[in-house]
């Protein structure tokens, strides 16, 4: 039986040879016509110099060849990358493996232990990038077998050490008079589950700057691995500072005490009073040059910075008078801004109009009396305006709209996102103040168009619950957004979160996105439901103060991670499941979470989570077959 095992094995890989060498030397099929007529190139349809055969005819070779051996561990189809590597593992006895991406020729990686590990384009490492949103395929392969191809999306890096797996980056700062840190925690590829040691520790060691008031990560010198920012918005009479740790390689970020000796990379300082510079901090490729760069708010003072990266040497120490890029005052817009708009509420970077280059979209929440407005600098080829080309104001719908006064505070909340399938990025906007602070959640899809690109009215509107269960009838739904792919289908869903509702114990929302038909309006105060709902455990300890979309279980699928910082000091993981969604959980009754991490010193864990700018994708897959990537025979 072991040999004719064997020999039908042998002379299964003799035919593929075979096969796979007509192929490779006549890019034709020499089972539905003579070679001949393809080579004196004759007039024949079926030759692929005459028909769009040339790209569909290996596809006949696949049905010969043996399923592909090689797993992808960190990545599966529609993932986001959040990583700057991709790792897997092949059978005992194999040498290498044959890594490429996109119509690259494959590169044989060496593999040990059985497992391996390959480098995706990182500018300072390879010359190359992947720009931001931007889609590419993945394959791996041994020879003569067929290939493991998967689909994603470039994401922003949240992998410190390099193993393939993003890591949770979060802190962990009540206020100004606490001391404050910043921690990573990373996945266990074994356990499947968060390491509940951090791996880096970060602090300044002092109580009176707000340490870790807003975190943040990016790829600032293009070595693949992802670094940190730190903010620290009381500093100095509340002028603002920003820390910046490098990653050193697989080591990871050294844990940094800045009172007893530790240093940071890089430091960058606000200079006016009271502006809180970095109350509000993104890494993203504004100039588009393959190295991530900082993005600074200081929202008391209607100002916002951006600070470029050198490259290689990341982003060097300065102060806001040195900025490349500086919004402030906008006094060209009409209406102008008012010293209490609170410009840079939130600032996030995308690709609005599909061009291939990130946009810049930031809010002012409290404009006009808490309405609320957003701004959107749209990008000339990595250039971004001084003033911006649309502004997106409140809907005055449903009654009783987002009238001056309370307001919706729009804007308070936002997310970027591919909800349907172009390339263009779209918008959900959160409203916590609607109709004296019930909540309010508006979803747009992006036009592509340049200079207007999201049109009111917004294509599905999502109510919270009746403020008679809420807290002193405060839900605030909507205050908190989070976006990703929780059932695997390529379409983001959406979280929503109302630290107000059930009574102050706070509750998330997750609706779906439907592939066809998108997000449908949804009532809570008039029969509406959530596809799935989680409670937090005890009242008023701000459970959904953070929300995020991020692998904490290794299997590539983005599981949802809630913090209830006040109180309790947990950040909670729920994992998410292919083609279903995960159950309903109340943490104050008998809900139960997929794991539960608390830090090792400092209060309020989670009061920041280092964030996507895009967290899933409805995916416009270009899949294409001429590269012989695909039979698997390089």
């Amino acid at each position: 039986m072991a040999f004719k095992s064997f020999a039908h094995i042998l002379n299964k890989r003799i035919l593929t040879l075979g096969l796979s060498f007509f192929l490779l030397n006549c890019w034709t099929n020499p089972l539905t016509h003579p070679p001949i007529e393809c080579f004196m190139k004759l007039s024949n349809f079926l030759c692929p110099d005459n028909d769009l055969l040339k790209k569909w005819s290996p596809y006949i070779y696949l049905a010969l060849l043996p399923e592909s051996t090689v797993t992808i561990s960190n990545l599966t189809n529609h993932s986001i990358v959040e990583t700057g590597f991709v790792v897997g593992t092949v059978p005992p006895g194999q040498a290498y493996v044959n890594v490429g991406i996109d119509d690259a020729q494959p590169t044989q990686v060496p593999v040990v232990n059985g497992t391996w590990r390959y480098a995706l384009p990182a500018k300072a490492v390879t010359g190359t990038f992947w720009t931001y949103g931007s889609l590419h395929t993945i394959y791996a392969h041994i020879p003569y077998e067929k290939s493991n191809t998967i689909q994603v999306r470039m994401g922003t890096n949240h992998d410190t050490d390099g193993d393939g797996y993003p890591d949770l980056i979060v802190s962990a700062t009540p206020d100004n008079n606490t001391q404050g840190y910043g921690y990573v925690f990373s996945t266990n590829p074994n356990t499947k589950l968060l390491n509940t040691t951090p791996i880096t520790s970060l602090t300044n060691g002092t109580n009176v700057t707000y340490f870790g008031s807003r975190i943040g990560s990016g790829d600032f010198n293009g070595d693949g691995y992802a670094d940190i920012l730190v903010g620290a918005q009381a500093y100095s009479g509340a002028a603002g500072r920003v820390y910046e740790f490098l990653s050193r390689g697989q080591q990871g970020i050294p844990s940094q005490n800045l009172n007893t000796g530790g240093t940071a990379d890089a430091i960058f300082d606000g200079v006016t009073g009271g502006g809180r510079f970095g109350t509000n901090i993104i890494g993203a490729d504004i100039n588009n040059d393959g190295y991530d760069d900082g993005v600074f708010a200081s929202p008391w003072e209607n100002e916002l910075f951006i600070f470029y990266s050198q490259g290689p040497n990341a982003i060097l120490s300065q102060n806001t008078n040195t900025a490349n890029f500086v919004f402030k005052n906008l006094t060209s817009i009409t209406p102008p801004l008012n010293p209490d708009d609170n410009f840079g509420s939130l600032a996030y970077a995308g690709d609005v109009n599909g061009d291939g280059f990130l946009d810049l979209v930031v809010s002012a929440a409290t404009h006009f009396s808490n309405r609320g407005r957003i701004y959107f600098f749209i990008s000339n080829q990595g250039s971004l305006p001084t003033t911006p080309q649309q502004i997106l104001v409140a809907p005055l719908e449903p009654s009783p709209g987002c009238a001056a006064g309370l307001g919706c505070l729009f804007g308070a909340s936002f997310v970027l996102d591919y909800f349907n399938s172009d390339r263009c990025i779209d918008l959900a906007v959160g409203g916590p103040n609607f109709n004296t602070r019930q909540g309010i959640v508006f979803v747009y899809h992006s036009t592509c168009d340049s200079t207007n690109p999201y049109p009111n009215p917004p294509v599905a509107t999502l109510v919270g619950p009746p403020t008679n269960s809420c807290n002193v009838n405060n839900c605030s739904f909507g205050g908190n957004l989070a976006s990703g792919d929780t059932n695997g289908d390529g379409f983001p869903d959406l979280l929503i979160g109302a630290t107000g509702a059930s009574s102050g114990i706070g509750d998330v929302y997750l609706v779906l996105n439907d592939p066809i038909t998108g997000f449908r309006n949804m009532d809570l105060s008039a029969g509406g439901s959530a596809d799935s709902l989680f409670s937090g455990e005890a009242a008023a300890s701000n459970f959904s103060m953070g929300l995020q979309f991020q692998d904490t279980n290794a299997d590539g699928l983005q599981d949802i991670v809630i913090s209830e910082p006040l109180t309790t000091n947990l950040v909670y993981t729920f994992h998410s499941i292919r083609g279903s969604v995960p159950a309903s959980q109340n943490l104050n009754g008998t809900g139960v979470t997929n794991q539960t991490l608390s830090p090792p010193a400092g209060t309020s864990l989670g009061n920041t989570i280092a964030e996507l700018k895009i967290k899933a994708e409805g995916y416009l897959w270009a899949f294409w077959t001429k590269s012989k990537k695909y039979l698997g025979i390089i």
